[in-house]
């Protein structure tokens, strides 16, 4: 589910729960015509790096960023940004590349891949 304010992230919750095994997808916009939104800053990541999310439980699974892709909105490859792998990762995808003043929308997406390395229980 796309977000509906530029300061959320929304998971899509027809796949897994980050840090289960499969691909689970993380969504929120880049930004608005009033400012950055949460992912503005998406497309700078490095592989390695380290992401976090904190579960409604209180657990963090922790993730390492394995690559930063954009893609062409018109050939955005679903089955690889929402296809299992048989284990835990994380795609994290917001819009990206050039901005279409005509339509309102960028033309691509961008979509960190990562994958699981660790899970923390909740901090008590």
């Amino acid at each position: 589910m796309v977000p509906p304010s530029t300061a959320y992230a929304s998971w899509f919750n027809l796949g897994p729960t980050p840090g289960q095994v499969g691909s689970a997808v993380i969504l929120g916009h880049v930004d608005s015509y009033v400012g950055p939104g949460v992912f503005f800053e998406l497309r700078y990541l490095k592989v390695g790096a380290r992401v976090n999310v904190t579960l409604a439980n209180g657990v963090v699974a922790r993730f390492a960023v394995t690559g930063v892709v954009e893609y062409p909105k018109g050939k955005f490859p679903d089955s690889t940004v929402y296809g299992s792998r048989g284990f835990s990762t994380l795609q994290l995808v917001t819009c990206g590349g050039v901005f279409n003043h005509q339509t309102g929308h960028y033309e691509s997406n961008i979509v960190v891949f990562t994958r699981l390395v660790q899970v923390s229980p909740p901090i008590r």
